[in-house]
């Protein structure tokens, strides 16, 4: 569900994006598949979870006229699901669709913003939604806008991969 994994494709996406061309191209594309998984040992919510995600981006690179990266935009669709580990109750992620802008700033610093929906659970006994806008800026760490709601992402908003991270799937285990 990386509903998260928005940083750790960013990762890769920059990671991918230091083979800039030579001269002025328009944008490139490409298709990817990806999975994780988030688990601790009780620590967010008592009981062991584990947080399974998968899913597909799309990734476009805009550059300059001199054809230096500019700009990333990623399309991401994915789901999963979160299991207590100790009681093996599943609660199942259904398939979510955001946005993702990296933003190559001049002072050397990278702003992410994500706008969509990240992580939905809309059963009738359960409820939980990571959806809005959300804007980071990387070196230095700093959240610069958080609307909407996002229980998971303001726990840690640098990290897919921050066990806390589970203690925003708490209340769908009670």
């Amino acid at each position: 569900m990386r509903g998260f994994l928005r940083l750790a494709l960013t990762t890769g996406v920059l990671t991918l994006a230091t083979a800039v061309p030579a001269s002025a191209v328009p944008p490139t594309f490409q298709e990817l598949t990806f999975s994780g998984a988030v688990t601790d040992q009780g620590q967010a919510c008592g009981d062991p979870l584990s947080w399974e995600f998968t899913g597909e981006a799309r990734i476009t690179r805009f550059f300059d006229q001199d054809g230096a990266l500019t700009r990333i935009q990623v399309q991401v669709r994915e789901s999963g699901t979160v299991t207590n580990l100790t009681t093996g109750e599943v609660v199942d992620l259904p398939r979510t669709a955001f946005i993702e802008r990296v933003l190559f700033v001049e002072d050397g610093s990278i702003i992410i913003e994500d706008n969509g929906l990240s992580v939905r659970v809309t059963g009738p006994e359960d409820f939980l939604l990571d959806v809005g806008r959300f804007v980071v800026r990387l070196n230095p760490n700093e959240l610069l806008q958080s609307s909407g709601q996002h229980p998971i992402r303001e726990i840690n908003p640098f990290s897919v991969s921050d066990p806390a991270l589970l203690a925003g799937f708490c209340d769908l285990f009670d």
